[in-house]
């Protein structure tokens, strides 16, 4: 991993600074930030301006990397976009590595590029990592947000919600407001000092705006927002509890910037989605989690969704994650677990993972082949089967159970 910004700065500058010019909302946190970044997207196309959106890691095909008007790219411009940045790439490589651009860096100034070329007007970008030192961070937000801070990437973020609350705060720009979410207050404290120091106004979730649940029904929830407009009976795709966060930050950064009309508010909302975020595709439910706070709030869901029922987890997670407490969660409300090896170069301690699971689950099986644990997981009795504990397992086995195969790239795992 590298820190700094002065690569992008340099590969954007040669490439005429197509970041310029464009009214961003720029999203970080610990969870959220996807759910958000998607949120403020179909909210702006929804009011009839013309938006990209910005997403990592991908799921099935980097093509979703890239939104435009809530759509994936094609691979024209996608091509297009990456023989624009790879001449520019190269000279800085030329350089030595320090200064050759890691592949985030040369996917976000294709980003850039690409939002530029489709003239849009307004841009939904999600940190990768951080906030501070993240290739995103080169923008001028017309607003910040920062969804929830808790302790993860602790090997590059730093190991308290301080610390991590300091770098995410590092997209605070000077007179720019911050929206945030519900989180420690010791990281709430840190975002106001740093927001103080820039001149940036706060909003603060249950002080400024707020959210309530009017009713939770899988794939169809409906919530009420109160913050400088009152919306009620917003009808939210997303499932989980966890979302009344993210639909009041999402809509509070989206009313400093355009007026929300009710109508527009609803219909962004329902059909505002995201694969792989507790998600049923052919009697499987696939999510993400893969920190201590995702997974807290993927078992409150399925005793909200599936009260009673038994349940079996395909589970794989990376070496770097908290894998203790994320197992300390979903362990011990399931009835079965298949622990699997996620396709990832990160991913390469499945038996330290297996090792730990017996410890929280009843009854564990190890099968490092993602594609032969699945198998098992369909042939399970239980009545409610999931995948969980890593983005690259679960856009591995979409894929697979939705086609029946998988591409090569997702064979080839990520970074």
């Amino acid at each position: 991993m590298k820190l700094g910004l002065f690569r992008i700065e340099q590969l954007l500058s040669q490439m005429g600074n197509p970041h310029l010019g464009v009214k961003f909302f720029h999203v970080t946190g610990s969870n959220g930030k996807g759910s958000v970044t998607t949120f403020l997207e179909y909210l702006t196309h929804e009011h009839g301006k013309s938006v990209t959106g910005y997403y990592s890691p991908h799921l099935s095909t980097i093509l979703e990397r890239f939104k435009y008007n809530t759509v994936p790219i094609d691979e024209t411009l996608f091509v297009d976009a990456l023989e624009v940045v790879r001449p520019h790439a190269e000279r800085l490589d030329q350089f030595g590595p320090e200064f050759s651009p890691s592949f985030f860096e040369f996917v976000t100034a294709m980003y850039f590029y690409i939002t530029k070329k489709l003239g849009a007007e307004f841009g939904s970008v999600e940190v990768g990592l951080g906030g501070r030192f993240d290739a995103t961070n080169v923008l001028t937000p017309e607003v910040s947000v920062i969804t929830t801070i808790s302790l993860e990437h602790t090997n590059v973020l730093g190991d308290t919600v301080e610390q991590i609350a300091f770098e995410k705060a590092g997209i605070v720009k000077p007179g720019k407001p911050v929206v945030i979410g519900q989180m420690p207050e010791g990281a709430k404290n840190v975002i106001k000092q740093i927001a103080q120091e820039r001149g940036s106004k706060v909003y603060e979730y249950g002080k400024d705006f707020v959210a309530e649940v009017v009713k939770l029904d899988f794939n169809k929830n409906i919530y009420n927002y109160y913050g400088d407009t009152k919306i009620e009976n917003i009808p939210v795709k997303l499932n989980g509890k966890h979302q009344l966060y993210n639909v009041a930050v999402a809509l509070k950064a989206f009313e400093l910037v355009l007026k929300p009309d009710e109508d527009a508010v609803r219909s962004a909302f329902e059909k505002a989605f995201i694969p792989g975020r507790f998600e049923e595709i052919e009697g499987i439910i696939f999510d993400g989690a893969h920190n201590p706070q995702a997974a807290e709030a993927f078992v409150e869901n399925l005793d909200l969704y599936f009260p009673n029922k038994t349940r079996a987890v395909l589970f794989g997670i990376l070496d770097d994650k908290d894998k203790e407490n994320v197992l300390r969660f979903i362990g011990p409300r399931c009835q079965a677990m298949i622990v699997t090896r996620p396709p990832s170069k990160r991913a390469m301690k499945v038996e330290e993972t297996f090792e730990i699971a017996k410890r929280y689950c009843q009854k564990v099986i190890l099968e490092p082949d993602p594609l032969k644990a699945v198998e098992i997981l369909k042939n399970s009795e239980a009545e409610v089967k999931f995948v969980t504990g890593s983005f690259y397992l679960v856009g591995l086995l979409r894929s697979y159970v939705m086609n029946g195969k998988v591409s090569e790239e997702l064979i080839l795992g990520g970074a």
